[in-house]
């Protein structure tokens, strides 16, 4: 495994175990909405991944309509990144490079979940 996998890997887990704590055991409340009384772009994803985890797919959906892409992406990255470590190949820095060059699109799709969020009041 290169460096470039090895500091992927190693963000990965911290994200990973931050999400872990947040998602199942710290209530969080949203800092962007508590001081604008605005719903940012990832307000309901905590309470979209509780109830995924629970087996509650179309809840997850109604919190926020992201929730589940954001799941399968981080799965996906998940277990790329064990191929990665067992063949010792770059499957996981290539797939970030390539998502990178598309920023912009998924910067549109943040908006246009921002824009759903409000209009729906999460």
């Amino acid at each position: 495994m290169n460096k470039e996998n090895k500091k992927i890997l190693f963000a990965f887990l911290i994200l990973l175990v931050f999400g872990i704590l947040v998602v199942f055991i710290f209530d969080v409340n949203c800092i962007f909405k508590s001081l604008t009384g605005i719903p940012c772009p990832g307000c309901g994803l905590t309470r979209g991944f509780r109830a995924l985890f629970h087996g509650n797919i179309i809840g997850a959906e109604k919190y926020n309509i992201l929730t589940i892409p954001i799941f399968v992406f981080l799965l996906t990255l998940g277990l790329l990144m064990i191929i990665d470590i067992i063949k010792k190949t770059n499957k996981t820095s290539n797939l970030l490079k390539r998502i990178g060059k598309h920023y912009k699109l998924l910067i549109i799709i943040l908006i246009a979940n921002w824009i759903i969020n409000i209009v729906r009041g999460i």
